[in-house]
């Protein structure tokens, strides 16, 4: 897991700033003879400043007009329309009036949060929070080098479970993938006599045990040590606390308790955990896919970590947030290679290897692929369009004419670029083994983040074809290359119940497909199911997101009850 990264900071209150704004400045077209359509798209522009000086884009408006305010923005689109018919074109006059009647009647597809706080579970049992303490004091981290993992770690990991749920593990049926990947099956009751629910499709949720290094020296600066799993203070902290051994014990201390009670699901339950998440999921994740797809297994709905519900990310939007993925990047990364003349330092080229190496660097991050609204992005967009000022919902309800102002205000940010382009970033360089000797060859890697439509293919192409641009003696070599995911429907059964239930723990959130920028092995379940999703059910501040992967990662007593309560009704929903 990785935080949502979609913020934008701006230097006054996001309260007050528009996610999306008209230029305060633009620069008049002069049409040529015969350049009317220029001559239009220059007055079109001079209106859009009539419009700010009108005060239709005006900052601080709140959510939805009501009754009066919509007499008042029509009384001003009526006004635009005139100051434009006075300048004598009628017929961008007419333009600019749809485009503001589109926005006084666009409404967000989801209907606004009734308001609340979070749900409350009440105290939290202390039998729980030890368990999940006990979880976290086994650092079992994985490796890039597989082979250099420590797996005593996660030998006791998968002792802890058994003795923490003795009743899920004496109802559950166990396969071990890989020495540590987990699968567990909970038989439903579908197919036994009489039962109506004979043939329905099984359901799976999923997490993994592994977790990330804590970064050497930062050990100081953590309030209890990163493998406490100290309970203290109305947190539960340590590493995996938030990404992610609480959501794989949330889930097994939900099916304890409803086991103890006495449910069984109609369908079966697949518990899905990995070990080598952090790293790819090549023996956790891949194999478990493998594995299932032998045996014919299909899933009705996957639930994955990936979205969480998170306040204060998204500018002009006051309200919690919770984002549910429908689909995430594709990951790859390539290793660039430059020949050079080698030599002695004190005599040097024009240009080393290392300098052509970073003439193509510089060439890769100033060509980057064009933006693109896809889907999911778009609904989120549209759905939290009610909490954003005028400005922003004048863009969203205008798509069709102001597609390429919106696109270029979201790749003015770092986190808002990440959702709607394939993105490229310089990671890794070396050359020279010494600082007097010219080097033979340079070498770089570049991360690459596929938006869905992107290929691994296309983007070989796009860099080879800087190359050739360049005149550089480089290739390149692909070390990782996985597909974007599918993208999962909204419309499903599986979504309405995870979207539900969001909205009964999170009354005040805002609820919202959302894309994935990072990776997980939820990835690989699209070849199991249509209806891949991915949902953390706690609730963070933006802030605390850098916790994941960081210093003092923990996670709150309350947050670990309402995921509890999540997870048992979503599993009484089956």
């Amino acid at each position: 897991m990785s935080k949502l990264v979609w913020s934008e900071h701006y230097p006054t209150s996001a309260a007050a700033q528009p996610l999306l704004r008209f230029p305060a400045r633009e620069t008049l077209l002069r049409a040529p003879a015969g350049g009317a359509r220029l001559a239009r798209s220059a007055r079109l522009t001079r209106l859009a400043r009539l419009a700010g000086a009108a005060g239709i884009a005006e900052r601080g408006e709140p959510s939805g007009p009501t009754a009066s305010t919509g007499r008042t923005w029509l009384a001003r689109s009526a006004r635009l329309t005139r100051l434009a018919g006075a300048a004598g074109i009628s017929g961008i006059a007419g333009l600019v009036a749809a485009a503001l009647t589109r926005t006084l009647r666009f409404q967000p597809p989801a209907p606004p949060p009734p308001g609340g706080p979070d749900f409350e579970t009440g105290a939290v049992a202390p039998e729980a929070l030890e368990r999940l303490g006990a979880a976290i004091r086994l650092p079992t981290v994985s490796r890039l080098n597989y082979d250099e993992t420590d797996f005593a770690p996660f030998d006791a990991f998968k002792k802890l479970l058994t003795t923490s749920f003795p009743l899920f593990h004496q109802r559950c049926e166990l396969e071990v993938i890989s020495g540590y990947a987990l699968v567990y099956r909970w038989p439903g009751s579908a197919g036994r006599t009489g039962d109506s629910g004979a043939g329905l499709e099984p359901i799976a949720l999923m997490a993994h045990y592994d977790v990330v290094p804590v970064e050497a020296g930062s050990e100081a600066g953590w309030r209890y040590p990163p493998f406490s799993g100290a309970v203290a203070d109305g947190m539960v902290w340590g590493r995996g606390a938030l990404d992610d051994k609480s959501q794989l014990m949330a889930q097994l201390e939900a099916a304890e308790n409803l086991m103890r009670a006495g449910f069984v699901p109609r369908r079966d339950i697949y518990f899905c955990y990995g070990h080598d998440e952090e790293t790819g999921g090549r023996w956790g994740a891949a194999r478990i896919v493998e594995h299932l797809a032998e045996r014919g297994v299909r899933f009705a709905g996957v639930l994955d970590e990936g979205g969480i519900v998170v306040t204060g990310a998204l500018p002009g939007v006051s309200a919690p947030v919770a984002v549910i993925g429908v689909a995430e990047k594709g990951q790859c990364a390539y290793q660039f290679t430059v020949n050079g003349p080698g030599g002695h330092a004190s005599t040097p080229p024009q240009h080393t290897a290392l300098g052509l190496a970073a003439q193509l660097i510089t060439m890769i991050e100033q060509h980057p692929l064009p933006p693109r609204l896809i889907p999911p992005v778009e609904a989120m967009l549209r759905r939290l369009a009610g909490q954003m000022g005028f400005a922003t919902r004048l863009a969203l309800a205008n798509l069709w004419l102001l597609r390429p102002l919106t696109l270029r205000k979201l790749t003015a940010s770092p986190a808002t670029n990440a959702l709607v382009r394939t993105t490229f970033a310089a990671t890794m360089a070396s050359a020279a083994d010494a600082p007097n000797a010219l080097p033979l060859t340079a070498r770089f890697s570049v991360n690459v983040r596929l938006l869905p439509g992107d290929t691994p293919a296309s983007v070989r192409r796009h860099f080879e074809a800087l190359i050739a641009r360049a005149g550089i003696d480089a290739r390149i070599e692909p070390l990782i290359e996985a597909e974007p995911s599918p993208v999962s429907p909204t419309d499903s059964d599986f979504f309405r119940s995870v979207e539900s239930l969001a909205r009964e723990l999170y009354p005040s959130a805002l609820v919202t497909p959302y894309l994935v920028v990072a990776g997980t092995d939820s990835r690989r379940f699209h070849a199991l199911s249509e209806n891949v999703l991915r949902f953390t059910p706690f609730h963070l501040a933006d802030a605390d997101q850098q916790r994941i992967h960081g210093t003092d990662e923990c996670l709150s007593t309350a947050n670990y009850g309402r995921m509890m309560t999540f997870y048992e009704r979503l599993l009484r929903r089956q």
